[in-house]
């Protein structure tokens, strides 16, 4: 692994900065995290407050330092437009599962492939992994199509245990990145 988490990666893209939260973007992380529109096809509760989300920037910290997660805020000209983030990140077994979320005005522009090839870099370059998969809706067209666009294969013998509506796509090796 050329990667030890002692220092948080910061990824650019020729749009797109990928780069750490911290306790000053409570309020964008509320924002993503608590809209119904962006959040339509993922499981998870949605944040409720602006304390439910500093405890969510809390969590992601203590997950980065276990090595266990790498949580990315995505700015567009100086604007926090979304997330992405590798999470249970198993070093041991070179596996990770990849998540992002994007504000709908900001959708259909190429602005998540670059911020997804980016991380897609990171994952298999510096943290070595092997595996990444990712778990989407059934009915997230937007998310299957970047899913296939970067040769992830969906898993059709597997289900999620978590939430029956998820599909699973795995990418090995990232050969083709």
């Amino acid at each position: 692994m050329t990667f030890n988490f002692t220092r948080f990666p910061t990824l650019k893209s020729e749009r797109v900065l990928l780069r750490p939260l911290t306790i000053k973007d409570t309020k964008a992380v509320f924002d993503l995290r608590s809209s119904k529109e962006i959040n339509k096809f993922i499981g998870t509760k949605r944040i409720e407050s602006l304390d439910e989300s500093k405890d969510f920037i809390k969590v992601c910290h203590n997950l980065y330092e276990e090595k266990k997660r790498v949580f990315w805020l995505i700015e567009f000209n100086n604007e926090v437009i979304g997330s992405i983030v590798l999470h249970q990140i198993s070093i041991h077994n070179n596996y990770a599962e990849i998540g992002y979320k994007l504000k709908p005005e900001y959708q259909h522009k190429g602005l998540m492939s670059e911020a997804f090839k980016a991380v897609l870099n990171f994952g298999f370059n510096n943290l070595n992994l092997k595996t990444i998969e990712a778990f989407t809706h059934k009915n997230n067209l937007a998310s299957i199509t970047l899913l296939k666009r970067y040769d992830f294969v969906f898993q059709k013998d597997r289900k999620c245990n978590t939430y029956d509506f998820n599909r699973i796509f795995k990418l090995v090796n990232g050969s083709s990145i």
